[in-house]
This record gives structure tokens, sequence and C-alpha cells, in this order.
């Protein structure tokens, strides 16, 4: 039979901050993990008002909760899908899910078991999660973007030029009407080529980076007249499969909206190596725009985000626009994402 030590020893070892409080709201006992969460010292928390780890905006609210959960309490697990914030020492609030444990003491005395649990890192997991099918949708909405612009319309042209060299009579009328067929069948190849490429870089397959980039850009120039200057270190060394895949992704995608919205004919992009960071710049001299942190960009930020990187955005009306992307390099003993080749 366990004894009262017993208990205690398995109160202390909690993973999860432990707080007793009574009936009143204050805090009669704590464990190491609580300590250690909010950042307060055992004796600062022992005797306070639980409202002390809630964030001012919402001590009122609390207190009154707390009255009312005392007049009927009720046990309370996790998982309910209530997300609470609480308040550090240092004035930092923190997600936590929280499970209340109604009692009574040996001494009589009623008292609730508070279970609090820091669920940041999970909020992070989900919005990781949230990102990868946004960025999911996004792609599956740029391909039928590009089968509407480019296949599809070669398509409409080939059905009419079929009807077309169907009436035509002469030989010679005939000949040029099969030759402008052939070379717009020639066009959509071509087209359905960059398609490919642009789902699957192939040179990405062999860690070329630098490669899948400039072949990305010798097809803007041809398809839109659009130059870009690229000073494109090779980085492969120092990537992992997914870091490679956002990077061309996030510049592919910086590069297409110059393009479309600087009212520019060129832009620079540069790819180098700086430490444990890989950085892309991307530089148009366009019109830029007003950037209120976020807008137009969300899918560059969630690619880089998940492979644990960052971007900054310099721009303003009339002074065009500066991306700078970084991702982590891998180190010269990661063998992150070589199996994934």
């Amino acid at each position: 039979m366990l004894t009262e030590r017993d208990y205690r020893v398995v109160f202390e070892a909690s993973p999860d901050a432990m707080l007793i409080v009574d009936s009143e709201g204050t805090v009669r006992d704590l464990n190491p993990q609580a300590v250690a969460m909010f950042g307060w010292s055992r004796e600062e928390l022992d005797g306070s008002p639980v409202e002390r780890l809630v964030p001012a905006a919402s001590r009122a609210r609390h207190g009154r909760h707390r009255r009312h959960y005392s007049e009927a309490p009720q046990a309370r697990p996790m998982g309910q899908g209530l997300e609470l914030l609480a308040l550090r020492r240092d004035g930092a609030t923190i997600p936590v899910e929280i499970s209340l444990s109604p009692g009574r003491l040996a001494s009589g005395q009623e008292h609730v078991i508070c279970t609090i649990r820091d669920i940041t890192g999970w909020k992070r997991m989900r919005q990781l999660s949230r990102a990868m099918v946004t960025a999911v949708e996004n792609e599956r909405k740029r391909l039928s973007r590009d089968l509407h612009d480019e296949f599809l319309q070669y398509l409409v042209a080939f059905k009419i030029r079929v009807k077309l060299l169907a009436s035509e009579s002469g030989a010679e009328d005939r000949e040029g009407a099969r030759a402008q067929i052939a070379a717009e069948i020639d066009d959509a190849i071509r087209g359905v080529k960059r398609m490919i490429r642009g789902l699957l870089p192939p040179e990405l397959e062999y860690r070329r980076l630098s490669s899948a980039l400039a072949s990305a850009f010798r097809d803007i120039g041809e398809v839109h007249g659009f130059t870009v200057h690229a000073s494109l270190d090779r980085v492969d060394e120092d990537l992992d499969a997914a870091a490679a895949l956002a990077l061309y992704r996030i510049v592919q995608e910086a590069v297409t909206n110059a393009e479309r919205h600087a009212r520019v004919t060129e832009a620079t992009v540069m790819l180098k190596s700086a430490g444990d960071v890989v950085i892309a710049e991307i530089r148009d001299e366009g019109c830029g725009f007003e950037f209120d942190g976020h807008t137009g960009l969300t899918s560059m930020h969630e690619r880089a985000a998940l492979v644990g990187g960052g971007i900054t955005v310099d721009t303003a009306p009339g002074r065009g626009t500066t991306i700078r992307v970084t991702v982590p390099a891998v180190g010269p003993d990661d063998e992150r994402g070589l199996d994934r080749w």
C-alpha cells in the first residue's frame, strides 16, 4: 500500500505542472514542474491566489468561473478543446490545457488538483500541418491555372485547326494547315514539359538546386520575356531534400510575382551559403507594394516555416521589392534527407 510519502513522490515526479488550490482559489501546493513552467519560486506561489497565473485581461472572468465551479465541482479531463493561456513570471503567456480534479484533503478541506500542460509544441505542429495542407491546395490551384491558361488553350486551337484542315480543298492549303497544327503541337509539348518541371524539377533529383532554378528562369524568359539575372552558388551540399525543394518553390513564386505584378521586365536572384544558413534573395526595381507583414506571401512564409526557415520582405510603393529567404544548412555530419532523393 502506498504511503503518504509515496504519493508525494508521484506528485513531485509528474511530467505536468500540478497545483493544489483550495476553495478560495489559493495555491496550497505545487510541484517542481509548476515552478519550471511559470518561473515563480515555490515560496512566491505557495499561498498566492491562482489568478496570479492568469493574464490580467482574463482574471476577473477566471475568478467568476472558479467560483461557479466551486459550487458544483466535477472532474474535467484534458482534451476538452479548451485552449487557455497561462501567465509566466516574466510576463509571457503560454497556451495550456488544464484538467481539474476536485476532492478533499486528509484534513477534510476541499481542494482542486489542477494539472497543467504546456501545448506550445502541439499548437506549433498543428499550425505546420495546416501550412502543409495550404501548400498542397496552392499547388493544385497553380496547376489548375496553368492547365487552363496554357494547355486548354492549345486544345481549343487544335480543334479549330482540325476543322479548318477538313475544309481546305487545295493540297498547298492543307499542307499549310497541317504545318500550323504540327507547330502548335510542338508548343503544347514544350508547355507540358514546363509544367512537369514545375511539379517536380528533374534537376532536384540529383541535388542540383542551382541547375533547377536556372532552368526555371530560362522558361520564364522564353514564355514571358522576363529576364532573371542570377548568381547561383552551388549550395546542394548544405541542404537536405525538404529545404532544397522549399527554396526552389519560394524563389519560383517570388520571381513569378515579380513578373506578374512588379511592372518590370527583369529581376535579380542571389543564392549562397552563409555559415549555418543558406540564403536566397530575390530583388526587383518595380512598383513595390504596401506590405502589412504577410499579405500575398502566405505560401512562401509557410514553406519556409516548414523547414525551420524564415522570410523578410523589404518593399514600399515605388521602390521595388526585396525578398530574403533563409533556411538552415545541413551540418557536415547531418545525413537528413539523403535517403529521400
